[in-house]
């Protein structure tokens, strides 16, 4: 049986960058990114920004399918099956604007698509170890019943068909998923004559370096016209391969992911100060606008990894990497739509609803962050990174009703230097190709 790799290993001899298609495949975010932002300032009440999530849980979800397809892929991967979900994504990119009402069934029908088109293209003998929803459909279930729903029946179908989703990446187990795959091939061998004692092969690495080409299927005993093929006509593979992450490649896409997300944060402000007064007040908040988007960049992403501030590159395995990357990825877009929301008039006080969300998205980025190195007992960057955060929400909430939007991008970017300073000059993570590292 086909083990797969240890974690924090590449399956690939030599590190790979994106294809033009998976940039091609990428705009879609650019695109997605920038209309969630619109639905986020629309309404960010406690519906709205539940609403939210869920919309933009599904989104990723989606691209993180495809994404997956084409690492695993590498230069095999085919440009129709990509080409597909990019259509999907489409779709539910456009249904958001009016995801509340009549786009809402559209949006879902999408979602539905997307992930049965990215199941598609991976052989039944082949398992996705660390991105096991790519095959495992349950939680497409709640999606499809949400078609004869209406109102917040439809939204709780859909948080439940993302929750469960959620709960298999995370506890799914890859070596127990290709084992329980050995052990059905292996029964359907014995019900074709080939049992146990039958000789089995074992793949070796370069066989798992190609988990999506189509297995061998030759034919014996052809009868003549109008014949029938028999069941044993059929070659049964022997062994289940391990479709393994290529962690480098995986590294740049998350990375890339997170790029995007920070543009659409620089798009919001310089939209939005297109339609201010341009005055001493916008400059101020334009200037920390702008720092807080390139403190943001240099610890995410040039020092960082899969979102994670001062995160080494590969610091976790595949399968924590992409839920770490959601949460990040998630607050950072929250905090890069909310500025678009405020940097209009940079010198009125905030609401405490868009107060509340910056200083919410900017802490659980940060913390979450923080948790991370916690955990990995990296115990002095976990309070480089938790302190400046606590002490900018607390300077923030004790400031409440007053504080200006140009007054809160600079707290929160000062927290942001403040860890740059604190943990020196961290290794930088890998560039794509042609890129200064």
């Amino acid at each position: 049986m086909t083990a797969p790799a240890p974690a924090g290993t590449s399956p690939v001899g030599e590190e790979r960058h994106a294809s033009w298609l998976e940039l091609f495949f990428d705009l879609v975010v650019v695109a997605g990114i920038g209309m969630l932002a619109h639905l986020l300032q629309e309404d960010h009440d406690r519906g709205g920004l539940a609403l939210y999530v869920i919309a933009y849980t599904a989104f990723w979800l989606v691209w993180a399918c495809f994404t997956t397809y084409g690492n695993v892929a590498g230069e095999g991967a085919r440009a129709l099956p990509i080409l597909a979900g990019m259509a999907a994504l489409a779709v539910m990119i456009a249904a958001v604007p009016g995801i509340h009402d009549e786009h809402a069934q559209p949006f879902a029908v999408a979602y539905v698509v997307g992930r049965l088109v990215a199941a598609r293209p991976w052989r039944r003998t082949t398992v996705v170890v660390d991105l096991p929803v790519v095959q495992a459909l349950t939680g497409v279930v709640p999606w499809i019943v949400s078609w004869w729903f209406d109102g917040q029946t439809r939204y709780t179908l859909w948080a439940v068909g993302l929750a469960i989703d959620l709960l298999l990446l995370l506890t799914l187990s890859g070596e127990r998923l290709v084992r329980r795959a050995q052990e059905r091939l292996d029964e359907v061998r014995e019900r074709r004559g080939r049992g146990p004692g039958a000789r089995r092969d074992r793949p070796g690495r370069g066989d798992r370096e190609r988990p999506l080409e189509s297995s061998a299927r030759r034919t014996a005993g052809r009868t003549g016209r109008g014949g029938r093929r028999g069941a044993d006509a059929v070659e049964v593979p022997t062994t289940v391969d391990a479709a393994v992450t290529d962690v480098p490649h995986l590294g740049e896409r998350l990375g890339l992911f997170v790029i995007i997300v920070l543009g659409e944060g620089l798009i919001q402000a310089i939209d939005a100060a297109s339609g201010a007064e341009w005055d001493r007040t916008l400059l101020v908040a334009g200037a920390g606008a702008f720092t807080l988007l390139v403190a943001l960049w240099a610890l995410t992403v040039r020092s960082g990894y899969a979102g994670v501030t001062l995160l080494r590159p590969a610091g976790v395995p595949p399968r924590s990497a992409w839920f770490l990357h959601l949460v990040t990825t998630g607050a950072l877009a929250t905090l890069a739509g909310a500025l678009g929301g405020v940097l209009d008039e940079p010198a009125r006080a905030l609401d405490p609803g868009e107060l509340a969300l910056l200083v919410g998205a900017f802490a659980v980025h940060g913390l979450v962050s923080a948790g991370v190195h916690a955990v990995l007992r990296d115990v002095r960057t976990a309070v480089v990174l938790a302190v400046p955060v606590v002490v900018a929400g607390a300077v923030a909430w004790l400031a409440g009703g007053t504080i200006s939007a140009a007054g809160l991008v600079w707290v929160l970017s000062g927290a942001l230097l403040v860890q740059l300073a604190l943990a020196g000059r961290p290794r930088a993570a890998s560039a794509p190709a042609g890129a200064d590292a």
